[in-house]
């Protein structure tokens, strides 16, 4: 007996429906703030508050179809007239992985402090940091639909 997921794995349109989805933003949530380069720990702990309570929000926002709530959090540093001056991804993650003092705003929190650290990184000026949210079940309810 099938189920809807199943159906859908086995179509074989489903690479082109995926690049479809992907390509028009389905499940992409993107902010940015502004980062400064002498970002001490309390505008680091300032700054993982706002990322996390955004990503909380967010959270709230997305599609859970048949259970599935897992997300993608990257954060980039971005320096103007220089680009990406660094990144990191933190992986598949579960929306249980930020709240209460989690893993995910732990590690955001030392990203912060370390990339404030590091000359090579915090620069001379002034840069903004960008971050992107993505909801893999937005994207599994799109293909769900288009089936």
């Amino acid at each position: 007996m099938s189920n809807p997921i199943s159906r859908l794995v086995e179509r074989r349109s489903l690479q082109a429906d995926v690049r479809r989805a992907l390509m028009s933003g389905v499940g992409l949530y993107h902010t940015t703030w502004p980062f400064e380069n002498s970002a001490a720990a309390e505008a680091s702990e300032e700054l993982t508050a706002q990322l996390v309570g955004w990503c909380r929000e967010v959270l709230g926002e997305t599609r859970r179809p048949y259970g599935l709530d897992y997300v993608t959090l990257a954060v980039g540093l971005l320096r103007e007239g220089e680009g990406q001056v660094a990144s990191v991804n933190f992986g598949v993650l579960r929306p249980s992985d930020f709240y209460n003092q989690s893993f995910v705003e732990e590690q955001v929190r030392e990203t912060l402090c370390s990339w404030s650290r590091f000359p090579t990184i915090a620069g001379e000026s002034a840069g903004s940091l960008s971050v992107v949210l993505f909801s893999w079940g937005d994207l599994t309810r799109e293909l769900l639909l288009a089936s």
